[in-house]
């Protein structure tokens, strides 16, 4: 869609909103004061004046008849608020915490007997009645002081029930962006936000556009479920709010360094978990482990700062900062003595700024302006045992984020906002040893060399929406009406070509060719939703109703493909037609919450909720049907001087052909097919749970969470695959989709795991008398996922000198596979053709070398905490710590069978040989992080001297081995890989120490 044709629908669409009054969908950026005014006798006191001051213009609201005020729409900070009527004494409450998508709930008693003023100094409490969603709310206090390798990623697992691919230890991981799961679901159902922007790059769903200065925000938020209809998807909704100016200037700089000088240990690590010799990797013993995965130095430094061009009008702020990582990882080692080849250097640079206008236009109007840029200058990405440094990649390309907001409160019933934003997201990745030198290699030790894939793309999105408040009364019950619409574009351009233009693999005696044209492919997709949820409050009870409407379109538009180099007759380019998909997701999702307060004093909360949830459509569903998405071939190869370079005397025949037709190469129509009632994927979500405040500002809680997760899609992109066969001449036709009766045992592949344990795994292929030219059907399969969490958690606000934060989560997480859904019998390493397997999540789309990384649910924890000792004395200092453990993730060992021995063109199988999903774990891991910092004050300014610690017991936990096994075909004894199978390729970061320092100022 054209920017003009957007912006055009989005006008009609707030035309007609404005004339129905009717508003929008919205990521929560702000928090609420809701409040009721009563007399000595808990009568309802009409007509009280209450003002709410801090951060910008004061706000005034006068109690309804029946005594209720309410502050909306406020940035997360501490507040004053008092109130005054003729006739009573006035109440001052100088300390109320708001924070981001939080209810602060606040009831005034009014004296008749006339004092000056009565000032109220108890805690404003942090158990929320109206609260809908489940996850973790993280305040600028933990940002600041509690140890951690400052990025999203690192927070997103403090939320209960999220795992995460990596284990980032002072910044080794920082710069690149960590496959997650939720509960019950994966990174594609989740969605990440700034300032209200909807910023989910939908080219690598689930995954953020930029990176960020963390000094920069406020809070962050992590939504995992719940009732809340402005939120699409029932995964991983990360929701980051900067800071804004406020009438008094505030800022802040900082410098931490976090270096190999500074005592970084000798990992602790017991060569006993090397990977042994035996038959599963040719009898070859891992040597001593290389890959240290050590830092050289991280640098972290920036500022931000804030304040009033114009008091109560005008406010301005503004950050910039850099985060520069270097680390040693490929060729890295554990001794010194032990190193016979420098180390590889996968250095990061990571600079971002942004800048924030808040304007008070008018006492009943205020707008937003908002702009964001991150960059990721990176070289040496995805370095690791299994890429030799020419395959690494350098990476460029920055995103700006811009956003304008406007507010306006009609009446004190009536709220209304709208906004405007814009994306340009977008990225290269250029292999060290370029794409016009040698082919790139996978060897017999499943290591790549001599380059690797090239690849650049564009993602620019255009946001409108438009939301707000209605607030009424029916009887005794309140009612708080929200309402609203959005528009969403997103466009996805994709370019890539293997180095040489081919891919050689020398897994012999299969030998083989890959030859593709160049990818070339722009899909686009439109999102419009709308929603509408009542919060009715009814003595002890809240209940939430709601309804979310979503309708997702995909369109490929049209793009030019070269010819391929090598084989130009046989692969030829042209051009890919522009289609719309046959298919729209439309859904309606309902939303239902009930919470009851116990007793008069109310701290204890019974929850409970239904929530339905729709996936999210994003670029690769939409580029199933593009024909320039894969056209290639697989040819014998056989490396005769075993150089690892192609030459015209060692090409052999093209034995398979994928994504056309190769009795009509030229014509460019996709072999793949879909059905034309393709219907999202559903999420059905039920949360039992009990909160209660051991004092205001202190809550536990214990919810459990239950969810099926339906109608997951099947085909190509979306494993497992659903073949289309021909039965006849495939010439003009595009085939039917295969069935269980089409496949046919046909050999077995045996060995032996690294227990000793034997195994021996059916291999499958299509019947003899069908055809197959490597098309799928993309189809909503009868496999379904369930999911049951238990989650105790605890939050203690900042007060009396401690904070405590955390979690501990069981979960299970399973398949449910009907006879009906089992099309391709193969057993997948992630289980999915299995019922009553564990469901893994493969992080192979996060970046970084990860590969062998299989997410698996299983006991987690997360703890938090800060103590002041003796803040008020000149020796006084903070202590922090932050606890991250989990269950070590499972270890899928498989046989890859490469395509040629099954004699189709479905492609390399990879078998999984173990007996179950999780048969086999790596190492359970507890990182324990602390920090010891000194804070001086003169005046208005603060300098902290800070010392963070990272692993510090320093556990040498195995983080990755190598799941590709070696094993034989057993009617003809061949061999398939591996050299390297169980060898360890990533163990975790030894002990490293950061320094800083920090200067603010309010």
């Amino acid at each position: 869609m054209s920017t003009t044709n957007f912006w055009r629908r989005a006008l009609v669409v707030a035309a007609f909103l404005l004339l129905a009054g009717a508003p929008a969908f919205a990521q929560q950026t702000t928090g609420s004061v809701f409040g009721t005014a009563v007399d000595e006798q808990g009568a309802a006191l009409p007509g009280v004046t209450v003002t709410l001051t801090g951060g910008g213009a004061p706000q005034v609201f006068v109690t309804d008849a029946q005594g209720q005020f309410r502050f909306l729409g406020l940035s997360a900070g501490s507040y004053q608020l008092s109130a005054a009527l003729e006739g009573f004494s006035t109440v001052e409450y100088p300390n109320i915490n708001v924070s981001v998508a939080r209810n602060t709930t606040v009831e005034i008693t009014m004296s008749s007997a006339v004092e000056d003023v009565i000032t109220v100094t108890a805690e404003s409490p942090l158990l929320d009645e109206r609260k809908i969603t489940t996850g973790t709310t993280v305040s600028e206090v933990e940002l600041e002081k509690i140890p951690t390798a400052r990025d999203p990623w690192v927070i997103l697992q403090q939320a209960p029930g999220v795992l995460v691919d990596r284990v980032n230890v002072g910044g080794n991981e920082s710069g690149q962006q960590s496959q997650f799961i939720s509960p019950g679901t994966n990174t594609n159902n989740s969605a990440w936000s700034v300032d209200g922007v909807v910023i989910t790059d939908m080219g690598a769903v689930g995954s953020s556009p930029t990176y960020y200065n963390f000094d920069s925000f406020e809070e962050m938020q992590v939504s995992t479920g719940g009732t809340d209809v402005t939120l699409a998807t029932g995964g991983v909704n990360m929701n980051m709010v900067t800071k804004r100016g406020t009438n008094e200037w505030r800022g802040s700089a900082r410098y931490l360094l976090t270096d190999d000088t500074i005592d970084q240990a000798d990992l602790d690590f017991d060569s006993g978990d090397l990977g042994r010799a035996g038959p599963f990797n040719n009898n070859r013993a891992q040597p001593q482990f290389q890959q240290g995965n050590q830092i050289i130095d991280v640098k972290d430094f920036g500022a931000e700062l804030g304040g009033p061009i114009i008091r109560d009008r005008l406010w301005v702020w503004g950050s910039w900062g850099t985060q520069e990582v270097d680390l040693l990882t490929l060729a890295g080692v554990l001794r010194p003595d032990l190193a016979t080849t420098p180390g590889f250097h996968d250095f990061t640079e990571l600079p971002s700024y942004a800048v924030k206008l808040n304007a008070q236009i008018a006492s009943n109007n205020s707008g937003i302006a908002f702009y964001h840029f991150g960059d990721k200058v990176k070289s040496g990405r995805n370095a690791g045992p299994t890429r030799d440094p020419a395959t690494t990649w350098n990476q460029a390309g920055g995103t700006p984020i811009y956003k304008l907001e406007d507010t306006h409160i009609f009446n004190s019933s009536f709220y209304l906002s709208g906004m405007a934003s814009f994306v340009d997201g977008g990225f290269g990745l250029t292999p060290v040893g370029g794409i016009e030198g040698d082919n790139t290699v996978w060897n017999n030790s499943l290591v790549w060399q001599n380059s690797f894939l090239d690849y650049l793309t564009e993602r620019p999105q255009e946001q409108a929406k438009i939301d707000g408040d209605y607030f009424f009364n029916t009887g005794s019950s309140n009612h708080n009406l929200k309402f609203g619409v959005g528009l969403r574009n997103a466009v996805v351009t994709s370019f890539s070509a293997w180095g040489g233009r081919d891919r050689l693999t020398g897994l012999q005696p299969f030998g083989s060719g890959f030859a593709r044209t160049d990818r070339n492919v722009e899909n686009e997709m439109d999102y419009t939703n709308l929603y509408l949820q009542d919060t009715m409050t009814l003595g002890n009870l809240t209940a939430n109703f709601g309804l979310r409407y979503d309708l997702q379109e995909g369109k490929i538009n049209s793009t030019i493909m070269e010819d391929h180099r090598t084989f130009p007759v046989l692969i030829p380019g042209g051009t890919v037609p522009a289609l719309d998909m046959p298919y729209d997701w439309a859904s309606i999702t309902p939303r239902v919450g009930l919470t009851y307060a116990l007793g008069e004093e109310r701290q204890t909360l019974l929850r409970a909720s239904y929530a339905r949830f729709a996936d999210q459509l994003h670029s690769a569903i939409v580029e199933h049907l593009s024909p320039g998405t894969y056209r290639y071939g697989y040819f014998y190869w056989n490396d005769v001087n075993e150089d690892n370079k192609l030459t015209p005397n060692e090409v052999g025949d093209f034995y398979s052909f994928l994504g056309f037709d190769p009795a009509n190469p030229t014509v460019f129509e996709t072999v793949n097919s879909v059905d034309s009632s393709l219907d999202p994927p559903m999420t059905d979500e039920l949360v039992l749970g009990v909160e209660h405040a051991l004092m205001p500002e202190f809550v536990i809680g214990l919810n459990a969470t239950y969810r099926i997760y339906s109608d997951i899609l099947q085909g190509a992109e979306v494993q497992p695959s659903s073949p289309l066969v021909f039965d006849g001449d495939p010439v003009g036709s595009i085939g039917r989709r295969a069935d269980r009766n089409d496949f046919v045992l046909f050999d077995h592949v045996v060995g032996t795991l690294p227990n000793g344990q034997s195994f021996r795994v059916p291999l499958y292929r299509v019947r003899p008398g069908l055809t197959t030219f490597g098309g799928q059907h993309l189809h909503n399969s009868d496999r379904e996922q369930e999911y049951l969490g238990l989650s105790f958690t605890f939050n203690k606000r900042l007060s009396n000198n401690w904070l405590l934060r955390g979690h501990v989560t069981q979960s299970d997480w399973e398949w449910d596979v009907p006879n009906s859904a089992i099309i391709n019998p193969h057993i997948n390493p992630n289980g999915s053709f299995e019922d009553g397997s564990t469901v893994l999540s493969g992080s192979g789309t996060g970046s970084g070398s990860k590969g062998g990384i299989w997410i698996s649910p299983g006991w987690s924890f997360d703890l938090s905490a800060l103590y002041q000792i003796a803040p008020q004395a000149p020796w006084g200092f903070n202590v922090a710590a932050n606890v991250n453990g989990r269950e070590g993730y499972a270890v899928p060992y498989v046989v890859n069978v490469p395509n040629a021995a099954f004699g189709d063109t479905l492609g390399t199988r990879s078998i999984r040989v173990s007996p179950e999903t999780d048969s086999f774990r790596n190492d359970d891991i507890i990182i324990v992080n602390g920090r010891l910092e000194k804070e001086f004050n003169f005046g208005e300014f603060g300098v902290t001297l800070g010392l963070d610690g990272f692993n510090l017991m320093n556990e040498g936990y195995v983080l990755q081995r190598q799941i590709q096994l070696r094993g034989s075909l057993e009617t003809s004894g061949r061999i398939v890989n591996s050299n390297t199978g169980d060898h360890v390729t990533e163990i975790v970061n030894p002990r490293i120490f950061r320094i800083g320092a920090r200067i603010s100022f309010r």
